[in-house]
């Protein structure tokens, strides 16, 4: 942007509804010659003077629609950052409390961001630090006001219009930020004219090449497209005008990330995409001042009949493509966007179309999102009820996180709820339940009622009986099966074992279980500890003490209740034995959170004093795996017998010489044949689930034995599996199959 194109005070006061004579202005204008004193001609990092990128934010958020104290909040946003003499009691005592509160706001969270800097991933995966910064900054919205995330949304968009002048390291930040942060949030809250530019100036600097080639294929031929596209319009036009409607059709602007991420998503090419050509339909109601009498569900019920009478036109014109057709009207997106969608053939022009149908109002809150509707201003006119639902279930949710005593939970909050795409499922008596996609029945009776949750015992989808793990897909009609008393089961709460798929329904579980008494929980954490040790063969290897110790837990009852609370799961107990199979020190505070540690690279095979290709064999009688502690015992004329380190039938040998201490497992291509049994109440294909689940993650079971007596059954099986890890799940999803009593390591012959 050139100095004479830089915008100004009075472009930005021209704007405003009561014009440059009227309070707004004086506010705004005063607003504006602080921040001018307090940064003088101070530049940014980027080149551009501060009060310039001042304007340019407040230009960006005044098409949002908001009230005058978020404007001049805008104009100040960065004064507190920028190393001015201004504090924040100058601000209050200048401009008041609200607008101090609202600049303040944004000092902590950008202090707080610079604090723990945002890692650009160009793989699209999301750091755990980003994860932090989106936590404190959803938050703001709770403990300050949601008017703060729309102010950084605008700031961190002009801060990449921008980032082209910034060294490659600090755009991938920008860029990377803007990506898993802003972005997703601003399509949470249906802002998507921030969203779009949003992702396509992040893409350009996170993925370079394939920006650019996508930019270079929507140049070619470009003015005989956009000759074709203006015909198209012309005529669609026409025919709307024909049935008697008023609608401005125009051609959509492509945005370059979508049209990449829908290449990945559907694996189609470039000239697969259908929106490559677009048409935008914005409805006018054909008599405004009658509309304007209409209580907000009557001008419902006339946007969506103006919305279903242009859908006819469209395909009256041109030839639909079979099963490319959305109503975002019948079923909204969970940011609130309604909208048709429909592709169609044009035989003539010989091109596909993409064509969105919407009216005025739809296209308003689809542009500005909540923030078109002054829900977040306190006092503020009269909102929707739909609108009113979107604020309390992100609020509902953001008080589910204030109550998380972890980082991680709160991390795992914001993937599942926040930026996890969203469905939806229906009650037999049709009534609509948003959902995060990946949710189960177990979910889905928590988001019905929380009491729902914890007695749910089972489910049928669209009148099938499924298990408690199904993933709902969108659509489904979900019946929920509850027993008249008891509480939910601790393994809803493993992730890992995919019986839960929002973390809000398992802070829910969690919370259900602090509250029963102290001495039961304790009881009942001790029996999970002693499971945990009895599932993996280690009763004779480690003490709930020991446990207790590795995970920084000085007091063993308070260890056993938080065990008990579902605080401490069975997933971190286990990764501590693994920890402590590797003989990692307890007060590696580094390695001890991680579930599922790394291996450092060994050599491949195992290592025998040093040396790796000695003929070995795997004792029968402990069924050694990695990463157990192992030695090797010279077996005369058949090499080396690996034991575990703590296999009881080597304290009874008396020639301690050949037994060799120096054994190492290095990286492991093979697998390790380790018995388990099963014991399970008798029921039909309960064997064949389990081959199931064997097959699904490609282990073999050569040997299997089932006993059964009246009542119940016995499975025995050798799984060659290739860690302790990998048995450690497979154990807890036996166990998590219907019926089944427990699954264990176990010798048998």
């Amino acid at each position: 942007m050139t100095q004479s194109n830089l915008p100004t005070i009075e472009d930005l006061l021209d704007t405003l509804p009561d014009g440059k004579g009227g309070q707004g202005a004086q506010g705004l204008r005063r607003a504006y010659d602080f921040a001018y004193r307090a940064h003088k001609e101070r530049l940014r990092e980027s080149g551009e003077r501060f009060i310039d990128h001042d304007l340019a934010v407040a230009q960006i958020i005044f098409t949002l629609d908001v009230d005058l104290e978020t404007l001049i909040a805008t104009l100040l946003h960065d004064i507190l950052l920028a190393h001015t003499q201004v504090t924040p009691e100058k601000l209050e005592q200048e401009f008041g409390r609200e607008i101090a509160a609202l600049v303040v706001g944004l000092f902590n969270l950008e202090a707080y961001a610079e604090r723990r800097k945002v890692k650009a991933q160009t793989s699209g995966d999301l750091d755990k630090r980003a994860l932090e910064v989106i936590r404190q900054a959803i938050l703001s919205i709770i403990e300050g006001d949601i008017r703060i995330i729309l102010i950084r949304m605008c700031d961190c968009l002009q801060e990449l219009r921008h980032a082209g002048d910034l060294p490659q390291e600090k755009q991938l930040e920008i860029a990377g930020e803007a990506m898993h942060i802003y972005a997703p949030l601003a399509n949470r809250l249906g802002i998507w004219q921030l969203k779009w530019e949003m992702e396509d100036l992040a893409f350009r600097y996170l993925d370079p090449t394939n920006y650019h080639k996508i930019a270079a294929r929507l140049a070619e031929r470009r003015t005989e497209r956009t000759r074709k596209i203006e015909d198209a319009a012309k005529r669609l036009e026409a025919r709307i005008a024909e049935i008697g409607l008023k609608a401005e059709v125009t051609g959509r602007p492509k945005h370059m990330y979508s049209i990449y991420r829908k290449m990945q998503q559907k694996e189609l090419n470039f000239e697969e995409i259908y929106d490559l050509q677009a048409l935008r339909v914005i409805i006018s109601p054909t008599d405004r001042v009658e509309y304007a009498k209409k209580s907000y569900k009557e001008k419902a019920e006339i946007d969506r009949s103006l919305c279903y009478q242009v859908l006819g036109a469209v395909h009256g014109l041109w030839q639909p493509v079979p099963r490319e057709f959305d109503d975002y009207i019948a079923s909204p997106k969970p940011n609130g966007y309604r909208s048709l969608h429909t592709a169609v053939i044009d035989m003539e022009a010989g091109q596909k179309l993409e064509v969105q149908i919407r009216t005025e109002r739809m296209h308003e809150e689809a542009e500005k999102g909540i923030a078109a509707h002054w829900a977040y201003k306190e006092g503020g006119g009269k909102v929707s009820a739909s609108v009113q639902r979107r604020i309390q279930n992100l609020r509902d949710l953001l008080t589910t996180l204030q109550d998380s005593e972890n980082v991680a939970a709160g991390s795992d909050l914001i993937e599942t709820e926040v930026l996890a795409e969203h469905i939806y499922a229906f009650t037999p008596t049709g009534d609509v339940i948003e959902l995060p996609s990946g949710s189960t029945p177990i979910d889905f009776a928590y988001q019905i009622h929380t009491a729902v949750g914890h007695r749910c015992r089972g489910a049928r989808v669209n009148g099938k009986m499924v298990s408690l793990d199904y993933k709902i897909r969108a659509g489904d009609r979900v019946e929920i099966i509850t027993a008249k008393r008891g509480g939910p089961s601790r393994d809803w709460m493993n992730a890992s074992l995919g019986y839960t798929g929002s973390a809000r329904t398992r802070s829910k579980i969690r919370q259900w279980f602090r509250q029963q008494e102290r001495g039961l929980n304790i009881q009942q954490g001790r029996e999970v500890v002693e499971r945990e040790l009895k599932r993996l063969g280690l009763t004779d290897t480690y003490t709930i003490e020991d446990i207790s110790a590795a995970l920084k837990y000085t007091d063993v009852r308070e260890f056993l209740a938080r065990v008990g609370f579902g605080d401490v799961q069975s997933t971190q107990i286990s990764g501590a034995l693994m920890l402590m199979q590797k003989s990692l020190k307890p007060d590696d505070e580094e390695l001890l959170p991680l579930l599922l540690p790394q291996r450092p690279e060994k050599p491949k095979g195992l290592t025998v004093l040093g040396v790796s290709g000695l003929p070995t064999k795997m004792a029968g009688c402990c069924n050694p795996i990695p990463p157990e502690p192992i030695v090797g015992f010279i077996t005369r004329g058949h090499g080396v017998t690996i034991h575990r380190r703590d296999c009881k039938q080597l304290e009874a040998i008396s020639d301690r010489e050949r037994i060799i201490k120096e054994v190492d497992w290095g990286v492991e291509a093979a697998t390790y044949p380790i018995p388990i049994v099963v014991q399970a109440f008798r029921r039909a294909n309960l064997v064949d689930e389990m081959s199931s689940i064997l097959r699904g993650q490609r282990i073999n079971a050569p040997k299997t034995k089932t006993v059964t007596t009246e009542s119940q059954l016995s499975v025995y099986l050798v799984a060659e599996v290739n860690s302790l890890e990998q048995l450690n799940w497979l154990l807890q999803k036996f166990e998590g199959l219907p019926n089944v009593i427990e699954a264990k390591r176990q010798r048998w012959s």
